[in-house]
């Protein structure tokens, strides 16, 4: 299956359970894949064939911020469905680090993929 990704897309957002977390935005770096045939938009060269990566990193920043979430688990979760629902790929991967959480790491996070078929859209 062919793939369109974004990797390292870096929002600075309100998210965790901690007091500081929930007061002080942090860096969260979001890699996103998903899954959706290209053939059609590489033969006609017409990018409504295909899932506008730009598109999706506007929208999934703005989510991200405005969501404000506790749990890396529940923000993953919901921005599967988001992604799943408004751009229709046929799976999506997210990977969600947060790069200051944890002192001597690069990030520590989740990643999860849902398909279209788990989501009701």
């Amino acid at each position: 299956m062919d793939k369109i990704f974004i990797r390292g897309l870096k929002v600075r957002c309100i998210v965790g359970i901690l007091p500081r977390e929930r007061e002080e935005e942090q860096e969260l770096v979001l890699d996103i894949v998903m899954s959706h045939p290209l053939d059609a938009c590489a033969k006609s060269g017409d990018l409504s064939l295909s899932i506008n990566y730009a598109a999706v990193a506007e929208a999934v920043t703005s989510f991200v911020r405005e969501r404000k979430a506790e749990l890396l688990e529940t923000l993953g979760e919901e921005l599967c469905a988001f992604i799943l629902k408004n751009f229709k790929p046929r799976t999506v991967t997210v990977t969600l680090t947060k790069t200051e959480a944890v002192a001597h790491t690069a990030g520590v996070g989740i990643e999860m993929t849902r398909s279209l078929r788990e989501i009701p859209c």
